[in-house]
Parts: structure tokens; sequence; C-alpha cells
């Protein structure tokens, strides 16, 4: 210890150091615009940010090519202002690099003193994708305005003709994030070890503890949001940026469970099991489409570890299986779906397992009517946003109506899954949590 700081390197340290070096890569090598064709097409044209001004040449010419409706060039009265914009955002890059560097330096040497610069830094970094979004956005409108197209919202975000890239995002939050937290984060004094370090207080409480309320505010609010995003801003291309985006916030009122203590491998592993189970079981049905057990697994671990495990469960569970069947802009929708389902799970069951395990009639119905009323509708709705640019009721009639006898097969799997797992599992639930004191909802 040096001055009540550890010395060396400590896990927590780690967390700012990475996103400093993100940064760095992020400004130096990553694409941060892309001007692309077709809206699922692969990015044909990108740009990292020290080739601005080549990006801005591209722009200046007509682009045409595969698009329904021509664009023009950019204005010549903004293009001026659009080249010194881009050699400014080049040389503010490398110098943002340079401090980043140093901060690296200065966290290994400094700890907890060196957080005012570091907060100072990646403050600065976060201008950097600012200034990019909008330099697109003004290089959008001035392209629709020489080609007479309104520049309504659609025009400027799926529409676009050039778009900034989930890792410009990715550089923004990763700093807005290291500002908040960089004090804490290195701060390596030893704390006292609680004489309860281990031990989770079991309390049966009624009410909504602070963690569900944030769980439902993030999933009904931040998760949406995030879907609505990468729509829009992303258009559909950055999957697996808006899939990590949502496990993250879905890990927030997991761990909140361990606002007051460590957490212990036991208890995570517990989770991961879960998850795995899910995983595992949307393989081994594979050849039957739409026959899966993962929405049964997703509600029995939101009713027996509480409905924050349960939408963390859902949303790994359909992140990682979409490794083997496939990802693609239905990731965050199918993430969102079974989050909520696992979830309103444990908010509904609370406190109420034995009861309602007596009566299967009722877990049965709400496994059903969720997978139909909630994954259903939602998946049909992903499948809207992704093949058609208009969103009119007659397509949303008609996605809905053709997926309903699919969505059956789903609610008909659902029901038969829990009806045969939810006894035995939720009992080997109970026997671990009762053996090693592990979490209750």
């Amino acid at each position: 210890m040096q001055n009540g700081q550890a010395t060396g390197i400590d896990t927590r340290m780690m967390i700012p150091v990475f996103c400093c070096l993100y940064l760095i890569i992020a400004i130096l090598f990553l694409p941060w615009f892309s001007v692309p064709e077709y809206k699922y097409a692969q990015l044909p044209v990108s740009y990292n940010l020290q080739d601005t001004q080549e990006c801005l040449t591209c722009l200046e010419q007509e682009i045409n090519t595969g698009r329904p409706v021509p664009v023009g060039p950019v204005a010549e009265d903004d293009a001026d202002m659009l080249g010194m914009w881009a050699a400014v955002m080049k040389y503010a890059g490398i110098l943002t690099v340079f401090l980043l560097v140093a901060g690296v330096f200065a966290i290994y040497k400094w700890k907890k003193k060196s957080s005012g610069y570091v907060r100072i830094v990646t403050g600065i970094s976060m201008l950097l994708p600012v200034s990019a979004f909008f330099w697109v956005f003004v290089c959008n409108r001035s392209m629709n305005e020489a080609a007479g197209i309104e520049s309504n919202f659609l025009n400027l975000s799926i529409g676009s003709n050039v778009q900034l890239s989930s890792f410009a995002y990715g550089a923004f939050l990763l700093a807005a994030l290291t500002v908040l937290f960089a004090g804490k984060l290195l701060d390596t004094e030893k704390e006292n070890e609680q004489k309860k370090n281990g031990e989770r207080k079991v309390v049966n409480d009624k009410k909504l503890g602070k963690r569900t309320i944030v769980s439902f505010l993030l999933l009904f609010t931040a998760a949406p949001f995030l879907i609505f995003f990468g729509i829009f801003f992303l258009n559909d291309r950055s999957d697996v940026f808006i899939s990590l985006c949502l496990i993250g916030v879905s890990l927030i009122p997991f761990f909140m469970v361990f606002e007051d203590r460590k957490p212990q491998a036991r208890e995570i592993l517990l989770i991961s099991v879960m998850a795995a189970i899910a995983v595992v079981g949307r393989m081994a049905f594979f050849m039957l489409p739409q026959f899966k057990p993962v929405t049964a697994v997703v509600i029995i671990t939101g009713i027996g570890l509480g409905a924050e495990a349960g939408f963390l469960t859902g949303a790994m569970a359909a992140f990682v299986s979409n490794f083997f069947f496939g990802q693609g802009p239905w990731t965050p929708w199918q993430i969102l779906a079974y989050g909520i389902i696992g979830f309103l799970a444990g908010l509904i069951f609370r406190g109420k397992r034995r009861r309602f395990r007596r009566n299967k009639f009722l877990l049965c119905l709400y496994g059903g009517a969720a997978t139909l009323l909630i994954y259903g509708f939602l998946l049909d709705t992903s499948t809207v946003t992704m093949y058609s640019s208009e969103f009119t009721w007659d397509a949303f009639r008609a996605v809905y109506i053709s997926g309903f006898p699919f969505n059956v097969i789903h609610a008909v799997s659902t029901i038969v899954f829990l009806f045969f797992l939810a006894d035995p599992i939720n009992r080997k639930l109970d026997r671990i949590k009762k053996k090693y004191g592990i979490m209750e909802p």
C-alpha cells in the first residue's frame, strides 16, 4: 500500500484503462462514418475520423448508384465549412490520443489522484463523437437541399446519405461512463471487509424494492429507446452493439443486489447455468420451428430467482443462442421480449411460488399468454421495421396475421415445457438457495 492506495493495477482500475485504450483505437483506426447504398447491405464505404476529408470528397459527388431517389452533392456553400470542420476533428483527435495515452500512464502511477485528469481527458474525447454527429447532420441536410428533398426525421436517420457508426456512439458512451465513475473506479484503497460479507439477507418483502423499480424503468424506457436508436440512427446494422447495450442495461439492476456486499461466484454461476440451459434447450429443438423451451426456462428463472434474474437470463439466452442461430436486427427485439417475460414472471409470482406451484394452470396460462402477446407482438413488430421503410397499419396487420400461427405454436410449446419442467427445476433452485444462502427474489 502507498498512501492508502494499492500498488500496481487492480481489477477496477483496468476499467478506465480499457475505456481509454478503446477511445485511442476508435479515434485512430475504427470507422466512424459510412455511406450506405441499401438499408441491409454491408457498408460499401466507411471512413475513420482521420479520413473525414475523404468522406466529404465522396459526398461532394453525385451518389446515385442503387438509390431509388437521386441525391444531390454537398452544397458548395457548406463544402468549405465542412472541410474546415473535418480538419479540426482530425487534429483534435490526434491531440486527444496523446492526452489519453498520458491518462493511461497517469492511472498506473497516481491511481485516485489522476481521476481529475482522466475525467477532463475523457470529457474532451466526448466532444469528438458529438462533433461528428453534427457534421453528419449538416452533410445530410445539405445534400437533401441540393436534391430538393425535405430534411425530415426519416430522411435524416434511416434515409440519410452518410451515417455515424456504432463505434463512434460507443466511444461517446464509454467516455461518458468514465467521466461519471472514474473517481470510484480509481479509488483502490482497501475497504474493510464486512462481517457478513458472504451472507445474503433473506427478506420476505412484499413491497417492490429499489432495484425492481430500476429494472422496470430500464426495461420499459431505456431498452425500447436503444432499439429505436438502433433502427433510426444505426440503420439496423449494428445489432450486436445494441444487443450488448441491452445486456448492459439488464446487468445494472442485477448487480444492485450486491450494492452492500461483494458478489459471490456461486450466485452469478446460478444465473449463468439457467441461461445456458435456455441456450442448449433452443439448440436441442432446432429441428422444430418455434417449438422451443427458452421462454419456459426464462419464466422459471424469474419465478425462482427474482425479476432481475429473469430479465438478465432472458437477455443472455437470446444473445448467446443467436451466435448459433444467426445474429441480426431481430436480436435486440428478442432480448427485449425475453427480458420482459422473465421480469414480469418474477414480479407477478413474487413471494407466491409455493401457491402457484400447486396450480399449474395459472403458471401455464401466464406462459402461453406472455409468449403469444409479448414475444409474438414484439417479434412481429421487428419484422415490419426490418422489411418496410414505411410503417403503415396495413403492413402491421399483414405481418401480425401471417405470424399468428407461429406464435400459437411457440405459446403451446411454452405451456408444455412449463407443465413438465417448472416443478423439478424450482425444487432444485430452492434446494440450492437454501444450502448456499443464495439470492431470494
